[in-house]
Formats: C-alpha cells, sequence, structure tokens
C-alpha cells in the first residue's frame, strides 16, 4: 500500500509478532543505507523517515559502536543501545521513526517536534499497536487510529506517550 514512498529499496523485517517494514527514498549514502537499520549484535531494530543533520557528532559520541551504513539514520540505534529512551533529545532533525529491541520486545515511536514527517498511530481490536506513515496503512486493521502528535515518543514499556 505504500509502495510510492519510495523507490529505492523495500525492506521487512519480522521477529516474533512485531513487523517492520521500510519503503525508501534513498538521500544519504544511497548505495549502502537500506533499512531496516541495527545495532551490531542486530538486537535493536529501526525504520525511519527524516534526515538527522548533526548524525556526524553524533557518530563521534559513539566512536567504539561499528557502523553499517553511512546514513544519517544509522546513529539511532546504537544512541539507543547507549542511553535509553532519552537519546531522542540527542537528534537534531525531521524524522519519525519506529525502534524496536528484540531484547525484551519493547518498542519505542518518535516523531521530531515540528512533525515535518507524517506519522500516525492506530489500535487493533486485538490490543496491537500499529504505526505508518500514512493512514492507508492502518484503516483496514485498526478500530482507532490518529496522528502520532509531533514533538512525542510512544513507548511500549509505558504503554502511552511523553
Amino acid at each position: 500500500r505504500l509502495k510510492h514512498r519510495g523507490p529505492d529499496w523495500s525492506g521487512l523485517y519480522q521477529h516474533g509478532d512485531c513487523y517492520l517494514a521500510h519503503q525508501r527514498l534513498a538521500i544519504i549514502d544511497p548505495a549502502s543505507g537500506d533499512q531496516p537499520l541495527f545495532n551490531e549484535d542486530k538486537s535493536i531494530v529501526v525504520t525511519v523517515n527524516g534526515e538527522i543533520y548533526n548524525h556526524e557528532e553524533l557518530r563521534k559520541k559513539l566512536a567504539h559502536h561499528k557502523f553499517r551504513t553511512g546514513s544519517d539514520c544509522d546513529v539511532i540505534a546504537h544512541l539507543y543501545e547507549e542511553y535509553g529512551e532519552d537519546f531522542v533529545d540527542m537528534l537534531d532533525g525531521i524524522f519519525s521513526f519506529v525502534l524496536l529491541d528484540t531484547r525484551d520486545n519493547s518498542f519505542v515511536v518518535a516523531r521530531d517536534a515540528i512533525g515535518v514527517t507524517s506519522l500516525y498511530i492506530g489500535w487493533g481490536l486485538d490490543g496491537s499497536v500499529w504505526i505508518s506513515s500514512e493512514l492507508k496503512g492502518l484503516n483496514d486493521d485498526c478500530e482507532h487510529f490518529e496522528s502520532f502528535p509531533p514533538g512525542h515518543l510512544y513507548s511500549s514499556k509505558s504503554g502511552g506517550f511523553r
């Protein structure tokens, strides 16, 4: 349904009953920035829409990490590994992302303060949480959905926004 979002790459990742799918329009590192992106042991998985302007500065703070790509968004999984959910405040850019921590099956969703990139959240009758860049990714499977508020983070650990 969202193939038009990006012609350069289609990525799908499954861990148990969690799925991350991504359509990519390659801007930075078109050759190797395919998504989902991972930390070194692939226990943290992220799909991102947007640009992280301060990614080079953040990479310097993560010097002991090994990056798989030159993508500006490759810093997100590693930052989460080091700083937990609070790393989002370190990001300068326009973004929305979903991050899955396979170690405890938790996930984090965040959208930048301005809300340039579109993001929606929905809830299924079975208690599932759905995230999409467009409403048509949710309307068939969710009993309730809404725009993800700019400048917010949703954590499955707390079950809510902050």
